[in-house]
């Protein structure tokens, strides 16, 4: 990789044509600037908040619980009245209780896994797509390997294997998701790698490390960030399936309840509506999240 001959020599100019990230974003002179979309912006907020009001319910749910979650008060499948506001579930347990105190593992589970993911695929993916070889090349193969296997049989393998504990779980689903986010990362790099920043800054002797962290990554975070709203959605799922296969900790799960109260659905349905509405909200909105915060870097 050779410096451009239009640069002077140990500079390194990026034309905001060459680097998007250092594209002037005020307008040119004599256009109009955008419309505002205040309706677009209301409906965004009607579909991320109620999953950041879940999330915080879920956190702090087992500090404000009330009754014992494990206190047996009522026979099983009780239907909902004064004092068992959602029932009882298959134990004659209080299903609101249990429900404020089931829901940090599906949240801090997911979260975490997904952040790991994110970071360990962005850098082997930067390096795959940089070098290019033989690592791109186990990259692709990685990945085919994991679109062919689905997820929940991955899962119950390694939880298998490895031991039944939300470290583990963890560990798991960012086994499951480096790869997908590797191979992302690894063709937005490629594509990075083309341009003549990039090269002057090889060709000025600056390390592999130097080039990734300073002139790439800067570059790929939109689209990294688009996947990680699959990803963290996925690792949601896969938490949530755990606790329904019986696996993750002995506390109340979200997971664990759907599958305990499947059986007097018709007595008492909210000891399996109320997780799954509350998964199926945490998991959409949040996507819908990280997909608004990977446009709105994007701009």
């Amino acid at each position: 990789m050779k410096a451009s001959p239009h640069d002077s020599p140990g500079t390194r100019t990026r034309t905001p044509e060459e680097n998007p990230e250092t594209r002037s974003r005020t307008p040119d002179a004599g256009s109009t600037p955008p419309p505002r979309r205040p309706l677009r912006r209301i409906l965004g907020a009607v579909g991320v908040l109620p999953g950041l009001a879940v999330g915080l319910v879920a956190v702090v749910g087992p500090w404000v619980v009330g009754p014992d979650p494990e206190w047996i008060s009522a026979e099983p499948y009780a239907a909902a009245r004064a004092g068992l506001l959602l029932g009882a579930d298959e134990s004659g347990r209080d299903v609101a209780a249990r429900l404020l105190a089931g829901g940090r593992e599906l949240v801090l589970v997911p979260v975490i896994a997904t952040l790991l993911t994110a970071v360990l695929g962005t850098l082997l993916g930067m390096l795959a797509g940089y070098l290019g070889g033989r690592l791109n090349t186990a990259i692709g193969q990685l990945n085919a390997l994991f679109l062919a296997l689905p997820p929940v049989l991955v899962l119950l393998v390694l939880l298998n294997g490895w031991g039944n504990s939300p470290l583990t779980l963890i560990a798991v689903v960012a086994v499951v998701g480096v790869p997908f986010v590797a191979r992302v990362a690894a063709a937005s790099t490629a594509q990075v790698r083309e341009n003549s920043y990039v090269e002057q800054a090889a060709g000025l002797g600056e390390s592999t490390a130097s080039v990734l962290l300073r002139d790439v990554l800067p570059n790929i975070v939109r689209p990294v960030l688009a996947d990680a709203g699959t990803r963290l959605a996925i690792a949601i799922t896969l938490t949530a399936s755990a606790g329904f296969l019986g696996f993750g900790s002995a506390a109340p799960h979200w997971g664990a309840m759907i599958s305990q109260n499947m059986q007097g659905i018709s007595l008492n349905p909210w000891g399996v509506l109320a997780p799954a509405v509350l998964l199926s909200v945490l998991t959409v909105s949040a996507n819908r999240l990280l997909d608004r915060l990977s446009a709105r870097i994007g701009q």
